[in-house]
């Protein structure tokens, strides 16, 4: 009796394999990396040891931010922010006396934020915080005198100086829903200065915010 052809046989053999790992599902990925934009609303003033009679200003939050997953329910979000500070008070300078004081300050800032979040479900509760280094970009006085009111650029001032780098502590949390390929999130933050915007005095920022966070 003729011998059939191995042939046919070997190559179902050598197929097989390949069929049932095209049918066998893909293994799960894990969350990626997103980008997002945020815009927001703040209130800040200027306090410290030698800062009285306090008076806040109205500014605002806006920026870009990175999010990186990390481990489980925790991811990095380093951002970069556009944010309106300053405030009134009257302030003890280092030559002596005190002067009342208009300031206001534009920082571009820098936040690398340690991020908290509920994993499941469409609406996720979340936690955040990290440091701020802060550059400043722009920076207005006003002294306010008994018998007028002057406006300078602060380079321009020579009785006190500002400092060009500023560090904050932000903290704050918030709500996100989530879709399936975007999320918006509002979320309230405090960012408080961790050094002093003046030389020879210590007065610091101080900043409450409410953003609306999109990421996509």
């Amino acid at each position: 009796m003729p011998r059939r052809p191995l042939l046919p046989m070997g190559l179902l053999l050598c197929l097989v394999p390949v069929g049932l790992a095209a049918q066998a599902p893909s293994p799960r990925a894990g969350p990626r990396p997103a980008v997002g934009a945020e815009v927001g609303y703040s209130r800040s003033n200027v306090g410290g040891p030698d800062a009285t009679k306090l008076r806040s200003r109205q500014g605002a939050l806006t920026g870009v931010f990175l999010q990186v997953p990390v481990a489980g329910p925790l991811s990095v979000r380093p951002e970069i922010l556009f944010a309106l500070k300053g405030g009134g008070a009257q302030i003890a300078l280092e030559s002596g006396g005190t002067a009342e004081l208009d300031i206001d300050l534009a920082y571009l800032e820098m936040p690398v934020l340690l991020r908290g979040t509920v994993a499941r479900g469409r609406f996720r509760p979340m936690i955040f915080g990290g440091p701020a280094p802060a550059l400043k970009i722009g920076c207005d006085l006003r002294r306010i005198a008994p018998d007028s009111l002057v406006r300078k650029p602060c380079d321009q001032v020579d009785f006190t100086a500002f400092r060009g780098f500023d560090v904050g502590l932000v903290m704050g949390g918030g709500l996100e829903v989530r879709w399936p390929q975007s999320a918006l999130a509002l979320e309230a933050r405090y960012n408080t200065g961790l050094r002093s915007v003046l030389k020879g005095s210590d007065v610091r920022n101080r900043t409450f915010g409410i953003m609306l966070a999109l990421t996509f």
